[in-house]
């Protein structure tokens, strides 16, 4: 997925912000992710220490800060909440993480960008949940990755199910979730 990519997309069809709105939110996030990048190096996790010492300078507060400022100037892009997901996830912050995912895919379904919201964007999205322990939106994203991807996608599916089963208290969680849920239309 690349980043820019739906902002242009959106100029061209007039329903981007204003050109220096973007170029004001490009530069956010270019700042952002320098201080990232320090922490973070390309294909792999971080130490543990790098990360308390990225927590203990303050350093997520200025990203969170340089990507909220971003967001607020162009939230039709997916790709900043996205990226900054991404970031949050591999520091450990899988919480925060989780929100920014599910904001990057709905800024995504509003400009019809499929790219950032087809199956991959909801795997991605289950493996965050996973990782902070949100077992049922995990499932719930399954459910729509399988949707929009079918068989394509089921290899995944099944392996990430693995992973919620083994994390649930309970064998079969996707049938507890679904049982609650049909619970709740008959109300």
């Amino acid at each position: 997925m690349s980043s820019g990519g739906s902002t242009d997309a959106r100029a061209a069809g007039g329903h981007a912000p204003a050109r220096n709105e973007v170029a004001a939110a490009v530069e956010l996030v270019g700042e952002a992710d320098d201080l990232v990048s320090e922490a973070l190096k390309p294909g792999r996790w971080p130490q543990r220490r790098t990360v308390e010492r990225f927590l203990e300078e303050d350093r997520l507060e200025r990203v969170l800060t340089l990507y909220g400022r971003a967001m607020r100037l162009d939230p039709d892009e997916p790709a900043y909440p996205w990226n900054l997901a991404s970031a949050l996830n591999r520091l450990g912050l899988n919480d925060l993480s989780l929100g920014f995912m599910t904001r990057a895919i709905h800024a995504a379904h509003r400009i019809g960008d499929e790219d950032w919201c087809g199956p991959d964007a909801y795997l991605a999205l289950a493996e965050i949940a996973i990782d902070a322990d949100e077992g049922d939106i995990a499932l719930t994203a399954l459910a729509r990755a399988q949707e929009l991807g079918g068989e394509a996608v089921d290899r995944e599916i099944v392996r990430l199910l693995r992973e919620v089963r083994s994390a649930s208290r309970e064998s079969r969680p996707e049938t507890s979730l679904a049982g609650r849920l049909e619970r709740l239309s008959a109300a």
